[in-house]
């Protein structure tokens, strides 16, 4: 099998370096900002207080590392052309963001993130429960009404994290719309504006004609939405996470993004 080869192994292959470097020089501009919000980004985090912190604010580190992992390989997959998970990982960026801004910004964040993970524990129970109720397996369970029995102690009945009024809460409404919201129609999910990616109009203009390549085609509001998810990011770490000594240079960076903003909303 030769792996340089588009056609043989799609997005696996080596053979991408020109498509990439075609891309970036058709998006200079989103993929500079990208790459230096990524060097603050990086820099920021290793300054990220590990002492005298509250467990909130632990846990907003962890969702800064979570958000600038996604930011990255938002970029990277956007750079080989794969467009939907580019844009399902943006999406990913931004609700990392909103949940870290939640941490930092809204009192009780935590307390409902635990109570999301014991409801999705509580699910796993049921479930295992049901399917191997008949299996005779007394050991197997124990365990799971045991487990179940914890968290119903715990949490009664645990209720999911509602992102939204989260984002409300924290003051990101316009980050869910744009970086959350907008990527699921065409990108996060399996869905007929994801599919559409992969057929073309024929000659009658019916979609029969069936793709597999790399794309470009909504490059600009990807890297839109990417961006925006890292500024926030970068915004509450200066704001929030002690790193106040970044200031004067966030500020830079926001004007710089501001313009950058306004050309990719034009272009598009």
């Amino acid at each position: 099998m030769d792996v340089t080869d588009f056609n043989a192994v799609g997005f696996l292959a080596d053979d991408l370096t020109q498509w990439r470097e075609n891309v970036r020089q058709a998006f200079p501009d989103a993929f500079a900002i990208a790459h230096r919000m990524n060097n603050m980004g990086m820099r920021i985090l290793w300054e990220l207080p590990a002492e005298n912190v509250t467990e909130p604010q632990v846990w907003a580190v962890a969702g800064y590392a979570r958000a600038i992992e996604s930011f990255q390989t938002t970029v990277l997959l956007a750079e080989r052309g794969a467009l939907a998970e580019a844009r399902a990982l943006a999406r990913l960026c931004a609700e990392s963001v909103i949940v870290t801004a939640g941490l930092l910004k809204v009192e009780g964040t935590l307390e409902k993130l635990h109570e999301d993970a014991a409801k999705h524990k509580l699910g796993v129970c049921n479930r295992m429960l049901a399917i191997n109720a008949k299996s005779g397996n007394a050991e197997l369970l124990a365990r799971f009404e045991n487990e179940k029995a914890e968290i119903v102690a715990e949490f009664g009945e645990p209720r999911p994290l509602k992102l939204w009024p989260l984002a409300q809460q924290a003051g990101l409404e316009m980050l869910y719309e744009l970086s959350y919201r907008l990527l699921s129609g065409n990108g996060a999910h399996a869905t007929i504006g994801a599919f559409q990616r992969h057929m073309a109009p024929g000659k009658d203009g019916h979609l029969d004609q069936y793709v597999f390549s790399p794309d470009a085609s909504d490059m600009r509001s990807t890297l839109l939405s990417a961006n925006a998810a890292m500024i926030h990011l970068i915004g509450l770490a200066v704001d929030f996470m002690g790193l106040n000594g970044y200031e004067a240079e966030s500020r830079e960076l926001l004007l710089h993004w501001t313009v950058v903003k306004h050309e990719l909303e034009a272009a598009d």
